[in-house]
């Protein structure tokens, strides 16, 4: 085990395609746990109302989530990272390095979800005006399996549980893992 393996958990982080059960997952969590939700789809709509540039306001957005977790570290608070798929193995990386400069390391919690499964979320989500992303498509679905690979030692959980279930052992793993004040 190395020596950031053993630092304090400063991030949570949910990673998966769109329509995994990210978002979900993530409210409840919050709701269970003094986690502080940092999410790039909520700043990326507040960064960009109008949402029509795609992955340079993606990029953007994800500067500031950077900057969000530095800033809770710094403060002693734990983030949960949401609203990010983490399919570029270096964007991991990057909140890897933001945290090891507060001696702190990355709680990676994988919610694989069959791509059928998640297209099928995202077109329901699609129909119902339930997500704030609006480049999100059973297309996008596609394009992001095909690039996605969880991290090293990420936490697998099966997301085509019912939600309930899901939490459940998210909790338990999270409450395993992070010291929580």
């Amino acid at each position: 085990m190395d020596e950031l393996e053993r630092a304090a958990v400063g991030a949570v982080a949910l990673l998966g395609l769109p329509g995994a059960g990210k978002s979900e997952l993530a409210g409840r969590l919050c709701a269970q746990l003094p986690l502080h939700r940092v999410d790039r789809d909520a700043i990326r709509l507040a960064m960009f109302p109008a949402g029509d540039s795609g992955l340079l306001e993606k990029r953007a957005a994800f500067r500031a989530v950077l900057a969000a977790v530095e800033v809770n570290a710094a403060a002693g608070r734990i983030s949960l990272v949401d609203g990010m798929p983490f399919s570029r193995s270096e964007d991991f990386e990057r909140l890897q390095r933001s945290l090891a400069r507060f001696g702190q390391s990355v709680l990676p919690l994988w919610l694989d979800c069959p791509v059928a499964l998640a297209q099928a979320r995202v077109q329901a989500d699609q129909a119902a005006g339930r997500h704030s992303a609006a480049d999100r498509s059973p297309e996008l679905v596609t394009e992001v399996a095909l690039r996605f690979r969880p991290p090293p030692g990420a936490l697998r959980f099966d997301a085509s549980l019912p939600a309930d279930q899901l939490e459940v052992e998210a909790l338990a793993a999270v409450l395993r893992r992070v010291r929580l004040a």
